[in-house]
């Protein structure tokens, strides 16, 4: 895993391929307060993860970021009996064998009230998001909203250009056709766009630095510019 910020969140990219290109998917790991951990998005549960994490500390919670990226979701609940299991919106209904402890939504749970920030991203009713904000590290955690594709394999660039995220970060367009809400959608992001965060980790793709707020605010000014489903 990578340290992203000292002591206090680190991330892990396993493989994923969509449209047939390498794209990755982002686990990340946050400390708490009281020196426990939660890992969000959990990737595969390899012998050298469990190593990583046993040298960091206990694990409490897990979360998940969409009800799509479950596929890794047993093995976690099979070693972690003593974790607190959470739900994206969705994901609880079409993983009935897993025990979740509860649903997130846009309220942040009592378990990490205080030290991270937490909302869902609302408008899209089949892929509703978990985000959080870390502000220690001022990092923004998202989900498959938001990628970019401008580093590493020849392929994986080539599809961040035809995406239109090769250079800059950019929403999905099948992400955007499935949005149906935009008033909820904006209410998200007016919300995330409030939060103390620089640097953005999506689950797919490569970590946007910098200028954060600007370039979520650029990726999705679509939304704010459409009059339809006012």
């Amino acid at each position: 895993m990578i340290e992203w910020h000292v002591n206090a969140l680190w991330h892990h990219t396993d493989s994923c391929r969509r449209f047939g290109v390498e794209i990755g998917n982002r686990m990340t790991v946050f400390r708490l307060k009281d020196g426990t951990l939660l890992v969000h998005n959990p990737s595969e549960l390899t012998a050298n993860i469990r190593e990583h994490l046993t040298k960091l500390g206990t694990v409490s919670c897990v979360t998940t970021a969409n009800q799509r990226l479950h596929q890794s979701l047993s093995d976690w609940w099979l070693s972690f009996p003593e974790a607190f299991f959470f739900s994206a919106p969705g994901l609880a209904a079409k993983r009935t064998d897993l025990g979740f402890d509860g649903v997130l939504n846009s309220t942040t749970s009592p378990l990490w009230r205080g030290q991270l920030y937490q909302t869902v991203i609302r408008g899209n009713d089949s892929l509703e998001e978990v985000v959080f904000c870390d502000p220690v590290s001022r990092t923004l955690i998202l989900g498959e909203s938001l990628w970019l594709l401008s580093e590493g394999a020849l392929f994986k660039q080539l599809a961040g250009r035809l995406l239109g995220c090769g250079k800059d970060a950019n929403v999905p367009l099948l992400y955007q056709l499935q949005v149906k809400e935009l008033k909820l959608l904006r209410q998200s992001l007016q919300e995330i766009l409030t939060w103390p965060f620089d640097h953005i980790l999506p689950v797919h793709g490569d970590p946007i630095l910098f200028d954060g707020k600007k370039k979520l605010a650029a990726a999705y000014l679509w939304a704010f510019h459409s009059d339809n489903n006012l």
